[in-house]
């Protein structure tokens, strides 16, 4: 079985080592990004070598680049079919509370934990979409 392509985007280390960890351990075959413009970079060059993410995961804010609110617009334009998850620390952000109108498939709270990925990713990403 082929494992699910996952690409991280957060300018906090900890957070990308974190994420990281969990998702391989959970089966995904994980990429990670530092900010909105490398992520981007990422996401076209596996669509040109047909080797689609499945799923992004993306923090809500990134000092000095784009966070999620313009990345999944960025996102949207290259794959209309992108599956993307904001996170945050912000639990009140009208990204996270009504992700789904601005492009989400689900929010992820953080601090994330091993069990927020089981609760809000893993499920979603069983339910595969096109």
């Amino acid at each position: 079985m082929v494992k699910q392509r996952v690409l991280v985007v957060d300018d906090d280390d900890d957070v990308l080592f974190l994420v990281e960890y969990a998702l391989k351990r959970l089966g995904f075959d994980v990429t990670c990004a530092a900010d909105g413009p490398r992520a981007v970079e990422l996401y076209r060059r596996g669509l040109a070598e047909g080797q689609r993410f499945d799923a992004v995961i993306m923090d809500l804010n990134i000092p000095g680049s784009f966070g999620g609110k313009e990345l999944v617009a960025r996102l949207l334009e290259l794959d209309p079919r992108v599956r993307a998850f904001i996170s945050s620390g912000y639990p009140d952000d009208p990204c996270m509370t009504d992700f789904r109108r601005f492009g989400f498939a689900g929010a992820i709270a953080k601090p994330v934990t091993y069990d927020e990925l089981l609760a809000a990713f893993v499920p979603a990403m069983g339910q595969r979409n096109g």
